[in-house]
């Protein structure tokens, strides 16, 4: 992209009612804030090299292969891109009480696409640029928040079910080698 040429390409992926300023809202049913109708878990309908930002919001734990869709994200993103996923938190009830979502996820989800040996997944890298589990309010969240911003791996493995979280915020960026 240059900057006389050319606005940033924003896209808000399976936005359902949801719109953004500034982003091209894509989902698999017509909806008002769809600009472009996709099946997301199929190839997606933007050239290679050619997307600044990826929006998903309650999207990828409806997902049935994430690192498929990753991979199609990478192919589509520009170098340093940068990708926003919110989901629920794999002890949130909205993680579960939705039978349509596929996958409940934790705070190192995503630590998976960073390493090296699995590169092969999405094509190139993707690195974890910030990361964010919120907590409900009352004793019980503010108590896992302070646990957990003392070791997010202690919380994970041994305080999760006892002091749930609410929702998980990743800011990833692509990394092109």
């Amino acid at each position: 992209m240059t900057a006389t040429t050319e606005k940033p390409l924003r896209i808000n992926l399976g936005c359902g009612n949801k719109r953004l300023e500034g982003y091209i809202g894509v989902d698999r049913f017509p909806c008002e804030a769809a600009g472009v109708l996709c099946d997301v878990t199929q190839p997606l309908p933007f050239r290679d090299n050619s997307v600044d930002e990826f929006y998903l919001d309650n999207l990828i734990e409806h997902i049935p292969d994430i690192p498929a869709l990753m991979a199609e994200i990478v192919r589509t993103a520009r170098n340093n891109a940068k990708i926003t996923i919110i989901t629920p938190h794999f002890t949130s009830l909205s993680s579960w009480k939705d039978p349509t979502h596929l996958h409940h996820l934790s705070y190192f989800s995503f630590d998976h696409f960073e390493k090296m040996s699995v590169r092969h997944y999405v094509g190139s890298g993707l690195k974890v640029v910030r990361r964010n589990l919120s907590f409900g309010g009352g004793l019980l969240g503010l108590i896992g928040r302070m646990i957990f911003s003392l070791s997010p791996e202690a919380f994970e493995k041994k305080y999760c079910f006892i002091f749930r979280a609410s929702t998980l915020r990743f800011e990833l960026q692509v990394v092109k080698l």
